[in-house]
């Protein structure tokens, strides 16, 4: 099996992940309200609004799709300029309060890009059979069947087997101590997968499974899912890179602050977030006068609701705005 989350983590171990995690911002170190931005350069454009390589895109599912799977759909919407597919996020998506919303994104082919939206969304109702794993406290009975590597099931159960390991250890920061879950981390067996061709379900021919020096115990049962449906549209845009650059800037830029009329308490707020330190503004709840003012003008605070309406932190990314001399993305973070 390929090299995995849980497999990275034991080889990281704890100074490692906390290299990685150094200087990342987190709701205990923010107050209620936190303004953040960073100077955006789109003398080029690339990530994450150009997909170089649209099959890198993950399927919303713990299984990836085929690339197969993806340069077919890719193909319609090149041929006929739409395609429906379900659980394919082709069109990036910020999180956006409690819900998330369109990225734009484009897409280049034989030399000519393009910009791809979203044209309709659907959530639909699907019954699909899942597989995951319990840790085991204790090692099993002597006499239980146990699947041990390498594991005797085909490519597809190896990738499904594979994925349900990495589930349990989902969320595990390689130093904190394990996870805790309300339910079981399971693997949904997707259009992209044959559970009709599957041993995993309904009955995996072992009771446990033994992996490095942990027990654990699969189950497999059916689960009623929502599954999102997505059409993409295309339209051409350029034929080089200097004409795409110029209108893909246009895209991304969604309002220009300077002509918004700000008052300077207003105007203070932006500029403490785009200052070099600490390139943010904080404040305690209830909001200031002056960062709903400066709220308003970048778009976020006709969707931001009272604080005491949210449980958990929010946040509101990637607003990408002209302001003084530069072009700057704003993320607010909300705090309860």
């Amino acid at each position: 099996m390929p090299c995995s989350r849980r497999r990275a983590l034991r080889l990281l171990g704890a100074a490692a992940a906390t290299a990685a995690t150094a200087g990342c911002l987190n709701s205990g170190s923010l107050d209620s309200y936190a303004l953040i931005a960073d100077e955006l350069d789109l003398s080029s454009v690339g990530r994450p609004y150009l997909r170089s390589d649209p099959t890198a895109v993950d399927a919303t599912t713990r299984v990836d799709f085929a690339t197969e799977t993806k340069e077919a759909s890719l193909s319609e919407l090149f041929e006929t300029g739409s395609v429906t597919v379900r659980q394919w996020p082709l069109v990036g998506r910020d999180r956006w309060g409690t819900e998330t919303r369109p990225r734009p994104t484009f897409l280049e082919r034989d030399g000519t890009f393009y910009e791809v939206r979203i044209t309709d969304e659907r959530r639909l109702e699907r019954e699909r059979w899942h597989f995951g794993l319990e840790r085991l406290d204790e090692a099993p009975p002597d006499d239980a069947a146990v699947a041990r590597e390498p594991f005797d099931l085909s490519d597809q159960d190896e990738r499904v087997l594979d994925a349900a390991l990495d589930a349990v250890y989902a969320g595990h920061d390689g130093f904190l101590g394990d996870p805790e879950f309300d339910e079981l981390q399971a693997v949904e067996f997707h259009h992209g997968l044959d559970a009709g061709a599957s041993a995993l379900v309904p009955s995996p021919p072992f009771e446990f499974v033994e992996y490095g020096d942990e027990f654990f115990r699969p189950v497999a049962e059916r689960r009623t899912v929502e599954v999102p449906e997505w059409t993409y549209a295309i339209t051409e845009i350029a034929d080089s890179r200097g004409e795409f650059v110029a209108s893909a800037r246009d895209a991304i830029i969604e309002r220009d602050l300077n002509e918004a009329g700000l008052s300077e308490p207003a105007a203070g707020v932006l500029d403490d977030a785009i200052a070099e330190e600490p390139r943010r503004y904080e404040e305690g709840a209830p909001p200031s006068e002056k960062l709903d003012e400066a709220l308003g003008a970048l778009g976020i605070a006709e969707d931001l609701e009272p604080i005491a309406n949210y449980e958990d932190r929010v946040d509101f990314r990637n607003v990408v705005v002209e302001y003084r001399d530069g072009v700057y993305r704003f993320d607010l973070i909300v705090s309860p």
